[in-house]
């Protein structure tokens, strides 16, 4: 019998969808799922798929729709309530609109409908993100990541994500140790992994995150490479790595900051991202009080990340 589940729906705004998503992902919801018709109308307009491959066609208002899932049990309630009350406050401090609706659904149709809103997407110079069920015609220099996320966080679609992939393959250096905090869908490690790194260890706090990212590791062949484990933060990460990955919450990515230079080798490399401008002089004052200096930054769309050095002691 299939499992149900509680969808919520909140129609946003481009620039609510990543803090509204992060909202959703902190309070336990399995899967967030964005779809977002712009994308779709870029689809159809570049010729590269068949029509019959993608969604229904839709009006471009510059509307997204976030989705999420929660199982449905005797904590929904208290659940709901408490994302309805940090979904508004992100609302206002963001100053955009949102509607938010609930229905029932079951395992099977969220599982299939969301997959028409995920194709192969390049990123960087030589990365392609590539979903599971997509076929790819790759070219020779190309390292292809092909992921299926289920109910995890990480497609590769987001700004945060594509930005940290571009900073990781700039950076890497072969051999390095790499820990991937908060790693969803894996798709961090996994291309770590790929560009070269020695060792990749990644963690989540959620369970379904660990079952997704190592089932992904195993279909991209890196499992010697990359390990996953569950836990918070750094709690079951030994020893220091080189270089250090995190597209997290601002409010976890503050938790995280004061922690590094205890798990980075001297001169070792931070990469971070989910944090928003506004919020990102925070950000930037907990790096230095730790004893990092910013090397790099990009923006897209509201959204940062950003290189950061520890400096020597």
């Amino acid at each position: 019998m299939a499992r149900e589940w509680a969808e919520i729906s909140i129609q946003t705004t481009q620039e609510g969808v990543e803090a509204i998503a992060n909202v959703l992902h902190e309070a336990g919801a399995g899967g967030v799922v964005i779809e977002d018709p712009g994308l779709i109308a870029a689809y159809r307009a570049s010729g590269r798929w068949d029509a019959a491959e993608l969604p229904d066609e839709v009006p471009v208002d510059g509307g997204v729709t976030v989705k999420a899932y929660l199982p449905v049990n005797e904590e929904l309630e208290d659940r709901l309530a408490q994302i309805q009350a940090a979904v508004n406050r992100v609302l206002s401090i963001l100053d955009v609109h949102g509607k938010i609706s609930l229905e029932r659904v079951d395992e099977e149709d969220w599982a299939t409908a969301w997959k028409g809103y995920y194709k192969p997407v390049r990123i960087g110079r030589r990365l392609v993100v590539k979903p599971a069920w997509e076929d790819y015609l790759a070219a020779p220099d190309d390292i292809v990541i092909e992921l299926d996320p289920g109910m995890a966080f990480g497609t590769g679609t987001h700004p945060t994500t594509a930005m940290v992939l571009t900073l990781l393959e700039k950076h890497l250096q072969p051999g390095w140790t790499v820990f991937d905090i908060g790693t969803g869908s894996g798709i961090l490690a996994i291309a770590a992994a790929l560009l070269g790194a020695g060792e990749v260890v990644a963690v989540d706090a959620d369970p379904v995150a660990v079952e997704a990212a190592w089932e992904n590791c195993e279909r991209n062949r890196v499992t010697d490479r990359v390990a996953v484990l569950g836990g918070n933060l750094f709690e079951e990460l030994p020893g220091k790595a080189n270089l250090v990955l995190a597209n997290i919450t601002p409010s976890v990515l503050m938790e995280l900051i004061p922690e590094l230079p205890a798990h980075l080798h001297q001169d070792g490399l931070f990469i971070g991202s989910g944090v928003i401008e506004p919020s990102f002089d925070e950000v930037k004052e907990g790096l230095a009080v730790s004893g990092f200096k910013l090397t790099e930054i990009l923006g897209k769309e509201e959204w940062v990340a950003f290189v950061a050095q520890r400096e020597e002691t």
